[in-house]
């Protein structure tokens, strides 16, 4: 038999066995088509169009994952409250400036109008709670009126005249002056004005021996006092109340500083009032009419030992109410 002849033979029954292996395993044989050239130019795996692989096989086996519920859109709008309108109002000022368009500027002014409205809101309140309140009401500590208004700073200034007289009892005033000093010249006619008024005496004591312009009266030379009291100024006036001799070379005096610099007359008697007021030399009723701008004002101490709880603001007023009434 030719060779050509038993290879073609050998080729059939190949052909055969293998159809016939594939018919006994139940599987039938698929023509790749272009698919298959894809998946080996692109380096991927080729599936046999209507087979299944491993995975998907695994994939399908798992239960189906439900459906995912659509995520909420977040709401950027923010409760307008004081702390929203300190962050954002200069924010949309500055805005506005740099790019004013119409958007812009009209967020800017309707913002605004937001910050005048929350402010009348809040003074109306104000003005109701003080009207229900006379401890809170300023009117009734110092009237706003003309005549109660006067009525008090006359009380007040009637209340230094008292209390330049009463020192002028117990004490009298030094002034150091220096020969050169022109406000010094000045100052000397106003002791003597308080002299003549309140029969306050005063000492003069120059830090250079010699007398300021047009001054008639007698001076002593400064033995150390002036810088003893760290006195920068000339003039100088400080109060002496109880004056007593030196003992021993020791100095028993007690001096309040009333001014450095020149001052006029109603300035000063201000001044030494205020001087005895601080240290307790003044009768109780000069002290309680110096203090009348002090009138329902609640005290130092009291102020520092006052305790508030701020989450519970219906009790400030239980609490302060007491303090100020004690003033009154």
């Amino acid at each position: 038999m030719p060779a050509r002849r038993r290879n073609v033979i050998a080729l059939f029954i190949a052909t055969s066995t293998l159809v016939a292996s594939a018919i006994a395993h139940g599987q039938q044989v698929t023509p790749r088509g272009d698919d298959y050239g894809d998946a080996f130019l692109n380096y991927q795996p080729y599936v046999v169009p209507g087979q299944t692989t491993a995975d998907d096989d695994k994939q399908a086996a798992r239960p189906a994952a439900p459906p995912a519920a659509s995520a909420p859109k977040p709401d950027d709008k923010q409760t307008v409250n004081v702390a929203f309108l300190r962050k954002v109002y200069p924010m949309l000022e500055e805005r506005a400036i740099d790019n004013p368009t119409e958007d812009n500027v009209s967020a800017y002014m309707y913002t605004k109008r937001i910050v005048m409205d929350k402010a009348q809101r809040f003074s109306e309140m104000v003005t109701r709670v003080l009207h229900q309140d006379p401890v809170l009401d300023e009117n009734n500590r110092v009237p706003y009126a003309s005549t109660g208004a006067i009525s008090v700073r006359n009380a007040n200034y009637q209340a230094q005249q008292k209390a330049v007289q009463e020192l002028s009892q117990t004490g009298g005033l030094v002034i150091f002056v220096d020969g050169s000093c022109r406000f010094c010249a000045m100052q000397l006619p106003v002791l003597a004005m308080l002299k003549n008024g309140y029969n306050l005496e005063y000492v003069v004591i120059s830090l250079d021996g010699t007398k300021p312009k047009d001054f008639k009266g007698s001076v002593m030379k400064d033995n150390g006092l002036f810088n003893k009291l760290g006195l920068k100024l000339t003039p100088s006036i400080v109060y002496v109340p109880h004056p007593k001799a030196y003992a021993g070379g020791i100095d028993p005096n007690q001096y309040l500083i009333i001014s450095q610099g020149f001052y006029a007359e109603d300035e000063l008697i201000k001044q030494i009032a205020f001087a005895g007021h601080d240290t307790k030399l003044l009768s109780a009723d000069v002290m309680r009419d110096l203090n009348v701008w002090d009138r329902g004002v609640a005290s130092s101490a009291d102020l520092q030992s006052l305790k508030l709880d701020p989450s519970k603001p219906g009790t400030f007023r239980e609490t302060l109410q007491p303090y100020l009434l004690k003033q009154y």
